[in-house]
């Protein structure tokens, strides 16, 4: 009897790939490595998200690999909360490290967790640092059933605490990469010496290209297994998302070079192409390098650190207070933050009565909550109603801070730079040049016809398009900061090129607030009520609050230690102190009905002093800056104080484009008005008493006079010394679009110029490799360059 073996069927698990055990379920369709895979698969169907296999089918991670860590730890509240980095009885937001991701199937999976677990609001995943943002509802679920889900589905979270910081380490693979396409390159150059020195008639060597030929295939497998991955996986992930990417026509050729060299070598007619290949393989990652190395270089947000204007308010051994830098804050100091200001980092409330603390710019919902010595806040609260005194118990986090700034304005941007769908029209463009020049050549010269066809597919440089716009943007960007002007993303200076009309608060804003008040005591016998007024003047940010403490002070007054003052927005302040009642505001407010409009100090109803406002200062170039405006659009004041008696303001405004005693709502609601006109609204502000109006406008903008003044409301910070260049600003803003269509000129040239050659077979493919990411480097060059030339012609002002 005869028995007849067959092969194992090897089967592999529906979700990871990996090969299934025999015993696992025969029979069953699919199969499964684990139970855990089983899991994550069934929990995908069930929720129709099957497109995650579609994307990239590798992109399952096998469970075997991971072992369920114990979470029960998370049930402790307090543990817990160690890991957010804001939380309340409605929302929990904690930013997870998930080392496993890896490609786009993992961010479209991660992003859809709040399908497969109720309770979870947003996930938001950042590729680059490979951490999700997470918000969830603790009244539905826990922080235990997110970490438990993220480990199910092959995403076991690495739990730090929110204040540590942990360098990541450089990613080395692609010198990896380039090692191993470089010592392959070299061998495969040395087994082709015979071929260069033209020994192919000659048999001995037709004998030793016949042996060696195996070796050169055998040295050009990791070139094309290992170093090469990387345009493999870009292009078959563009490819399932329905995309020609640029990575596309790179591997059509390394196919083509591969293909023939094999076809030539098996069939003893020659040694291909291998050492083209190769040296192919090793220049376009030497090129991606260097492109890295210079966007590292050319980066506009590492220099965040270095010039983002946000401080606090110290409060020293002896009760003064001290301007510092947050990244000088420190665990048990003592804060104040003032009405309108943020809170710079977590604490514990240790005077906060009847104050309240916005969380929009964490949250995304606008609903104020009550405070109470004792209750713990967060970094990113925006104090309203009192100031805030706060015991720090977290070590602040600047760069979380300027996070919150850049993803809470304008998350919708679309990135600066041509659209994917030109991108992909270019390439298949290219791909089909390459096709008719491999027909034309192949009758009569099929080498050629490989060489020619081959170069043409990596010539074609479409990423020197698309590199150009965000270089340009970003240099801008980074070099507007050195300049005063500070904005939260490139896509801003779009924005700021396209505004037609211009909208300026006037307080804190147009008038320099250091200058132009003097004290008029209207009852000299209450003069020692003055040092209460001094103190409840110091919790207040309104530049006239600002004006009364510096004129105290100067007459030699010390504050008392009071409680913190209520304030109302765009009215004044209000304090019950030792049985007396104080006021510092406007006089309808003081309850002075007969009086003048003004500023005033009462006690008890009864005006003991007037901050009189002698014939207001512009501040420098402002005057310029205005007449300038005005001829490209519509320029507005809006203003809560009273109009002025003398009609200053009419000098720089027509007199329809004042507008007086308006609220901070009413300010919203003008801008309002004019976008539904169809205009494009520059809002320039204090980025306190405005901060709707800011959120509102096509480009809201805060002048900041100190370095504690921030507000995420806005899209631009700009330093009060140089409101006077903002013409200058806005019309680098449009000349850099030149700078960007030059750029894409260039990039057009040198494809026209090399697809030229390429097509008439006068380059070979590593002279074309070499080409490539040299094209890229030029028009970054180009690009910045220009941004440079900008800044220097339009906005360098050494000393000023």
């Amino acid at each position: 009897m005869s028995y007849i073996l067959s092969p194992p069927v090897r089967t592999t698990c529906a979700h990871c790939g990996e090969d299934c055990p025999e015993s696992d379920h025969p029979g069953a369709v699919p199969r499964f490595c684990c139970s855990g895979c089983r899991t994550v698969y069934t929990l995908l169907r069930e929720h129709g998200m099957e497109n995650f296999y579609r994307l990239d089918p590798a992109a399952g991670r096998s469970q075997r690999r991971y072992q369920r860590d114990d979470y029960d730890w998370l049930e402790t509240e307090a543990l817990a909360a160690t890991l957010a980095r804001y939380h309340d009885e409605e929302v929990w937001r904690v930013e997870l490290e998930l080392p496993a991701i890896h490609c786009i199937a993992c961010v479209w999976l991660l992003e859809r967790l709040p399908n497969l677990l109720p309770g979870v609001r947003r996930s938001q995943v950042d590729v680059t640092r490979k951490r999700a943002t997470i918000e969830f509802d603790p009244r539905q679920t826990t922080l235990r059933a997110v970490a438990e889900l993220l480990a199910d589905i092959g995403y076991p979270p690495v739990l730090r605490r929110a204040d540590t910081r942990q360098a990541g380490a450089a990613d080395r693979s692609l010198l990896y990469r380039i090692g191993v396409a470089g010592f392959c390159f070299g061998n495969i150059m040395l087994l082709s010496f015979p071929e260069y020195l033209g020994l192919g008639e000659d048999a001995g060597a037709t004998l030793i290209g016949r042996a060696i030929g195996p070796g050169m295939l055998l040295l050009s497998l990791p070139v094309l297994f290992y170093a090469a991955t990387g345009f493999f996986r870009d292009a078959y992930t563009g490819l399932r998302l329905g995309r020609i990417t640029l990575d596309f026509p790179i591997v059509v050729g390394m196919l083509a070079l591969f293909g023939r060299s094999v076809y030539e070598i098996a069939g003893g007619s020659g040694s291909g192409y291998l050492d083209s290949l190769a040296g192919f393989v090793f220049f376009l990652l030497i090129g991606r390098w260097f492109q890295s190395y210079t966007f590292t270089r050319l980066s506009f947000e590492r220099d965040y650190h270095d010039y983002f204007p946000i401080g606090a308010y110290r409060r020293d051994g002896a009760g003064n207070l001290e301007a510092v830098a947050v990244a000088d804050v420190r665990t048990d100091d003592v804060l104040i933050v003032r009405p309108g200001q943020i809170i710079p980092t977590d604490g514990i409330l240790l005077a906060a009565s009847g104050a309240g603390i916005d969380y929009s710019f964490v949250t995304g919902e606008s609903k104020r909550k009550r405070t109470a010595p004792g209750q713990a806040v967060f970094a990113g609260g925006r104090a309203t109603g009192k100031a805030l005194t706060l015991r720090v118990t977290r070590s602040a986090d600047e760069s979380y801070l300027m996070q919150l700034w850049r993803d809470g304005r304008r998350a919708g941007d679309a990135p600066v730079g041509p659209p994917h769908r030109m991108v992909g029209v270019f390439t298949g463009a290219v791909f089909l040049i390459a096709l008719c020049t491999f027909i034309f050549w192949y009758r009569s010269d099929p080498a050629t016809a490989y060489r020619a066809a081959v170069s043409v597919l990596i010539i074609a440089c479409p990423c020197a398009i698309a590199l150009a716009a965000p270089f340009a943007y970003g240099s801008l960007q980074r070099l507007l900061g050195r300049a005063g002007y500070y904005l939260s993303s490139a896509a801003t200076i779009d924005r700021l090129a396209g505004v037609n009309t211009f909208v300026f608060d006037k307080t804190g804003t147009l008038i320099d607030s250091g200058v132009g008040h003097a004290l008029t005591w209207m009852d000299s016998s209450r003069k020692g009520e003055a040092p209460v007024f001094l103190a409840m003047c110091r919790y207040s940010t309104h530049p006239r609050s600002q004006a009364i403490a510096a004129a105290l002070a100067a007459e030699g007054m010390e504050a008392p230690t009071t409680t913190a003052p209520a304030e109302e927005e765009g009215r004044g302040l209000h304090l019950c102190w030792r049985g007396r009642v104080y006021r510092v505001g406007r006089a309808d407010f003081c309850g002075l009905q007969d009086l003048p409009p003004g500023t005033y100090a009462t006690v008890d109803g009864k005006a003991v002093l007037r901050l009189d406002t002698r014939p207001p200062r512009l501040r420098p170039g402002v005057r310029g800056a205005l007449r300038e405006l005005s001829t490209r659009g519509k320029v507005y004041l809006l203003s809560g104080d009273d109009p002025p008696k003398d009609n200053f303001w009419e000098a720089y405004f027509p007199a329809d484009q004042l507008h007086f005693r308006m609220s901070p709502f009413t300010k919203q609601t003008f801008v309002e008005d004019l976008q539904r006109s169809g205009n494009r609204v520059l809002m320039v502000g204090d980025g306190l008493n405005d901060t709707g109006a800011l959120r509102t406008a096509d480009v809201g903008m805060a002048v900041s006079e100190d370095e504690s003044a921030f507000s995420p409301a806005c899209d631009a910070i700009v330093s009060a010394r140089r409101l006077g260049f903002l013409p200058s600003v806005l019309l680098t803003c449009r000349r850099l679009r030149w700078v960007t269509r030059i750029a894409y000129g260039l990039a057009l040239l040198y494809n026209l110029v090399g697809l030229s050659y390429a097509v008439s077979g006068a380059l070979s493919p590593v002279v074309a490799a070499i080409l490539m990411p040299a094209s890229s480097i030029t028009i970054v060059l180009v690009a910045s360059t220009g941004a440079y030339l900008l800044y220097r012609h339009d906005l360098y002002h050494p000393g000023s």
